[in-house]
């Protein structure tokens, strides 16, 4: 059966009134896309929950009760975009604004796995606690 998590995570361009800012984001999609590490997020059937906004310059993805093991092929793609958006973030030379946030959650209770920029909201992606009952 495996251990399952559920995953989420979001890069956007988040520059609203920066001209530059779409033309940014169409260069990063790009990039991704002829990327080796990161070109199977963006075919089929690579995980139908990856969603490309375009009128807002995002990139979504989340799924829930994935096996989130770092040696599988579809998780190291996902992985290596995350590690794409955070080295544009660095690079200096890069003058747009780009954001990502990532959340897992595991089974356990205490394994909860969160990453984000400076540029990022805290309310993005987040975990909520909540009480399930039968009554």
């Amino acid at each position: 059966m495996g251990y399952r998590s559920d995953v989420a995570y979001t890069i956007r361009f988040v520059h609203e009134h920066d001209t530059n800012n779409k033309q940014s984001f169409y260069t990063f999609l790009a990039e991704a896309k002829v990327n080796a590490a990161t070109a199977a997020c963006f075919s089929e059937p690579a995980w139908a929950e990856l969603e490309i906004d375009e009128a807002r310059c995002r990139i979504n993805f989340a799924c829930d009760g994935i096996k989130w093991y770092e040696s599988y092929p579809d998780v190291a793609c996902h992985e290596a975009l995350i590690s794409l958006a955070k080295e544009w973030d660095e690079d200096a030379d890069n003058h747009s604004c780009i954001a990502y946030a990532f959340v897992r959650i595991g089974e356990n209770d205490d394994d909860v796995e969160t990453r984000q920029n400076e540029a990022a909201d805290y309310d993005w992606v987040q975990v909520n606690r909540s009480i399930s009952r039968d009554w």
